[in-house]
C-alpha cells in the first residue's frame, strides 16, 4: 500500500538526506484500522529523473504489528511507478499540444498523451470541484492545455497530492488498473 506524504522538501534535498529524512509517525493502521503505531521495516531505493538527471532516493517502508501488511512512504513530488516527476509529465504534455515538442521519444510522448486523454474527464471534473468555474472549451485539445495550465498554476506536486486525496489512485495509472492501493494522507 502507498502512503503519499509531503515531505515539504524538493527531490535533491530529499536524496541528500536520504535515510535521515524526517519520516511520518502512524498512529492507525490504515488496512486494518489497528490504533497501534506502524513499525519501520526498512527502505527500498528507487530512481527519480529530473531535468536528464537519475537521482536514486530511499523509500521508507512501515509494518502494521497487527496485520502484518506493508505501507511504502512515497514523496508528494513522484507518482507511483514513474520515474519522471510529475512536474516533467506536465511541461511534456503542454509541449505536445502547444507544438513545442520536447527531445523524447515519440513512444514516450504517446504514452503520457494516451493516459492523459483516458483521464482528461475525470481531471476536468477534479478541477472544477476544487473551484475553478472556467467553461469547458469545446476541442478537446484546447481542454487538455487549459486542465494543464491549471494543474501547473496548482503546482503539479500539489495537485497530485489533492488528487490522492479524493481520487485514491494514481493521477496517471491506467483506467482499468485496480492494483495498489492508496492511502490518502491527511
Amino acid at each position: 500500500m502507498i502512503y503519499y506524504h509531503n515531505f515539504q522538501v524538493e527531490l535533491h534535498q530529499y536524496a541528500e538526506r536520504g535515510r535521515g529524512n524526517v519520516f511520518p509517525e502512524i498512529d492507525c493502521c490504515p488496512m486494518c484500522r489497528a490504533q497501534n503505531r506502524l513499525q519501520r521495516h526498512g527502505f527500498y531505493e528507487r530512481n527519480a529523473i529530473e531535468n536528464n538527471t537519475v537521482v536514486r532516493i530511499s523509500i521508507c517502508r512501515l509494518k502494521c504489528p497487527d496485520c502484518g501488511k506493508t505501507i511504502s512512504l512515497l514523496p508528494v513530488f513522484l507518482l507511483p511507478y514513474f520515474h519522471v516527476r510529475m512536474a516533467f509529465i506536465v511541461h511534456l504534455l503542454l509541449s505536445v499540444w502547444l507544438l513545442r515538442p520536447l527531445q523524447v521519444s515519440r513512444q514516450l510522448r504517446r504514452f503520457y498523451v494516451r493516459r492523459f486523454r483516458v483521464k482528461q474527464t475525470d481531471i476536468a471534473l477534479f478541477i472544477r470541484e476544487s473551484g475553478d468555474r472556467q467553461p469547458c472549451e469545446v476541442f478537446p485539445d484546447r481542454e487538455a492545455i487549459r486542465l494543464l495550465e491549471r494543474m501547473r498554476a496548482l503546482d503539479p506536486a500539489a495537485f497530485a497530492w489533492q488528487w490522492w486525496r479524493h481520487r485514491l489512485s494514481s493521477f496517471m495509472a491506467a483506467a482499468d488498473y485496480r492494483g495498489a492501493r492508496v492511502v490518502p494522507s491527511f
